[in-house]
């Protein structure tokens, strides 16, 4: 039965009704050794359903597909899970919250002085020194946000390209060789185009300094409140960087160990393909065993029986069938007798659609993002896949549909937007009009991008399953690397945001600076239901131009807590993550 994209109306009500289906949600809460007892589960979004777990750490709720569960313990980190179609078990391991104050002597009165601000600087990364003194991020007029240089990514070229998408509403323009702006822009004022200063160590500079060694920046903060700034005078009306570097600190060096800030040097201890075999189920393992079709027919058929409950082992056998031994009818049998252990989980239908994106399906993966789109209306992930779905079969009037009707959601507020989410989704839309507008009837000579992504190599990761944590290490052909934790205790904003959001989903940059291969590393960490997560790689070379191309990987991730190589990207110019 052919499956539909609600239309408008249709879809007001389907969001409305989206979390109505009600469910038992079981499992058990550990601290990593022991189980958890007296840990409160309670339903967020303004429902006073709680429950406790047990002295063996087990617990059970009812509660809507869509809603939070929150999990309490005294000393112990809070988590937030977001309560999906495929939800049954959700088991969690909680950290203790640890909270470093910095050591310091209060006398009097509560209000800080530039001597208190002196002796705590070296231990408290909420403190920056300006021309005009020490500024407290906590308690200084406005809003005044942060870098420390654990923050700092190393291997940028400059502070163009260290502000590049970390600020929410700051704006860049131009690049490390030419020089450039950068723009902060407070509410409502899209029109003011006025730049910011710089305050590098004390010196105030009207230009950016590109010159600036990005390895050496201990802190950098961005403001934007007028009470501040205007200590700068008119220079200071478009805000203030301030940038605090490691030779301009003495007391800093006197308590860091320098090496230790920038020894990003990948010691080449990643697992490889053949080693990960190791860890591979024992059917699949005998499936790669069978040198005939026959054989691995006569495994299958022996282990379907006792794994008939696991979609993941009919996937496993699917891709075996169809990518190894290039059975495509026998391996599209597997998944046509087993659909009904997919249809109603978003995560699974994912999972599969990764793997009919990677094996070039374009056709087959359109019909499961409908599926998924019926199912997860609320998403903004269901958006932006079923455009890349539609524009993958070359409908791209239906693929600038989608995204306009997103746009539409978020304008009416049936959507909530994330800017995380917001800024890839609008890199993809603006990247399909520049590329196909001409067969849209659109004139792409005024179609705007952002400079920042132009002419790179873009790498996009996207995962099935919404509660995954991982780290993915990009390095470079010098062997620097760069980390981006997707975990609760390294990025809580950012994994609360996309369970509020509805979307899982990162880029990457590769730009003009460093040519060669890439490599890219990966740490599964596990996720909430104890089950496998499906990940998808798309990387497209030449993002932007006439010969843009995207290759599409899909991986399995079971091994849990042990670095594995993911892929390697040959980058045809110079390249640099950011």
């Amino acid at each position: 039965m052919k499956k539909c994209v609600p239309t408008l109306a249709l879809l007001f009500f389907a969001i409305a009704l989206a979390a109505q289906e009600t469910r038992l949600v079981q499992g058990t809460v550990t601290d990593g050794a022991q189980p958890l007892k007296d840990v409160r589960v309670q339903v967020l979004q303004g429902s006073e359903t709680q429950a406790f777990t047990d002295a063996d750490g087990k617990y059970q709720i009812r509660t809507g597909v869509g809603n939070l569960l929150q999990y309490s313990y005294n000393g112990m980190r809070d988590y937030v899970v977001r309560v999906e179609e495929g939800t049954r078990y959700l088991n969690l391991m909680m950290l203790p919250y640890v909270e470093e104050l910095p050591e310091v002597t209060v006398t009097g009165s509560n209000r800080k002085t530039q001597k208190d601000l002196d002796i705590e600087y070296p231990v408290n990364p909420r403190i920056i020194r300006t021309a005009f003194g020490y500024l407290n991020a906590d308690t200084a007029p406005g809003k005044v946000r942060l870098l420390s240089e654990e923050d700092i990514q190393p291997i940028g070229l400059c502070i163009l390209d260290v502000i590049r998408n970390r600020f929410a509403g700051v704006w860049t323009t131009g690049n490390c060789q030419e020089g450039g702006d950068i723009v902060i822009r407070g509410p409502g004022s899209v029109s003011n185009q006025r730049v910011a200063v710089y305050d590098v160590d004390g010196l105030i500079l009207r230009d950016a300094p590109i010159w600036l060694d990005v390895n050496q920046i201990k802190r950098l903060a961005v403001v934007s409140s007028i009470a501040y700034s205007a200590r700068y005078g008119a220079l200071g009306s478009g805000g203030v960087v301030i940038i605090n570097t490691i030779t301009g600190n003495p007391q800093g060096a006197k308590i860091k160990d320098q090496a230790r800030l920038r020894n990003n040097y990948y010691k080449g201890d990643a697992l490889d393909g053949a080693a990960v075999q190791n860890d591979l189920p024992t059917y699949l393992t005998e499936l790669q065993e069978a040198t005939t079709f026959d054989a691995a027919r006569e495994v299958y058929n022996r282990y379907a029986g006792p794994y008939r409950s696991s979609p993941y082992f009919f996937l496993d056998a699917y891709r075996h069938f169809y990518d190894t031994l290039g059975e495509t009818t026998f391996a599209d049998g597997i998944i046509e007798s087993n659909f009904s252990r997919f249809e109603s989980d978003a995560a699974l239908l994912k999972a599969l659609a990764y793997n009919y994106q990677e094996q070039g399906r374009a056709e087959k993966a359109l019909e499961l993002y409908k599926d998924i789109f019926i199912l997860r209306p609320q998403y903004g992930q269901s958006y932006q896949d079923l455009a890349v779905a539609y524009r993958e079969m070359r409908f791209y009037d239906k693929a600038a549909g989608m995204y306009a009707r997103y746009k539409y959601l978020i304008d009416e507020n049936f959507l909530v937007e994330s800017q995380e989410f917001s800024r890839i989704v609008q890199n993809e839309s603006d990247n399909l009009l520049k590329v196909h507008g001409n067969q849209m009837g659109t004139d792409v000579r005024k179609i705007k991008t952002d400079p920042y992504v132009e002419n790179t190599t873009r790498v996009v990761v996207e995962w099935s399953e919404t509660e995954a944590e991982f780290e993915l290490q990009f390095v470079n052909p010098q062997g620097q690397y760069h980390t981006w934790k997707h975990t609760y205790v390294d990025n809580e904003v950012r994994l609360l945001d996309e369970k509020l959001k509805g979307y899982s989903m990162e880029e990457q940059i590769i730009d003009n600076a460093l040519p060669g291969l890439w490599q890219v590393n990966i740490k599964y960490l596990g996720n909430k239901s104890l089950t496998p997560t499906y990940l998808k790689v798309t990387t497209y070379y030449n993002y932007g131009e006439r010969d843009q191309r995207k290759e599409v990987r899909a991986f399995k991730l079971a091994v849990e807590n042990t670095w594995q190589k993911l892929l390697s990207i040959n980058n045809p110019g110079n390249a640099s993550i950011r």
